[in-house]
C-alpha cells in the first residue's frame, strides 16, 4: 500500500521545484537538519552495529531514512515481499551527532531510497554544514534558507520550521 506523503516528503518536493539544482540540495538539508533523528538500516550486529552505506559517483553516501517506516518499505520492494525489522536492524541516531559523524567522514548522503531518493554530494554536505555554523546554527533550533520568495517563506512558516 502506497504510503501517504508526510511532513520531509512535503519539503522534498517543495525543494524540487526549485530551479537551482544546489539549492534544492539546500533546502533538502534544510529539512534534514529540522528533524530529531535520523534512521539507518543496520549492516553489522546488534554488538557492533555498522549503519549502510554505498557509493554513488564515486562519493562514499550514508543511507538515511526520514522515518523507521521507510527502511521496511525499502527493503519489501527489493525482495517482493513483506519484511519484519526487528529493533537491532535499525539505527536511530539524533541528528546532531550523525551530522558531525558524516562530516567527520566526509560521507554524502543518500535519503530515502527509492522513487523519491535524494542524494546528496559530500561537498554540498560540507558546504551547507560550513555556511549554517558560521551564522550560528544550532540543531531543532530551526534554519534560514537565504534569498526565500515570499512564498517559500510562508511555507517554511506554515510548516513550523
Amino acid at each position: 500500500m502506497a504510503r501517504l506523503p508526510d511532513r520531509f516528503d512535503l519539503w522534498v518536493r517543495k525543494a524540487r521545484e526549485c530551479p537551482d539544482p544546489v539549492r534544492q540540495l539546500d533546502y533538502v538539508l534544510g529539512a534534514l537538519v529540522a528533524l530529531k533523528e535520523w534512521y539507518c538500516l543496520n549492516t553489522g550486529t546488534e554488538e557492533n552495529p555498522q549503519a549502510a552505506e554505498t557509493e554513488f559517483e564515486g562519493d562514499r553516501c550514508l543511507i538515511i531514512f526520514s522515518d523507521a517506516g521507510r527502511i521496511a518499505e525499502v527493503l519489501e520492494a527489493a525482495q517482493g515481499q513483506p519484511v519484519t525489522l526487528k529493533a537491532s536492524e535499525i539505527i536511530t541516531t539524533p541528528v546532531e551527532a550523525t551530522s558531525q559523524w558524516i562530516l567527520d567522514q566526509k560521507m554524502g548522503l543518500l535519503v530515502n531510497p527509492g522513487p523519491e531518493a535524494v542524494v546528496i554530494p559530500w561537498e554540498q554536505v560540507e558546504a551547507f554544514y560550513l555556511e549554517w555554523r558560521q551564522r550560528g546554527g544550532q540543531q531543532a533550533a530551526g534554519f534560514w534558507i537565504p534569498n526565500l520568495t515570499t512564498e517559500e517563506e510562508d511555507f517554511w512558516q506554515e510548516h513550523g520550521v
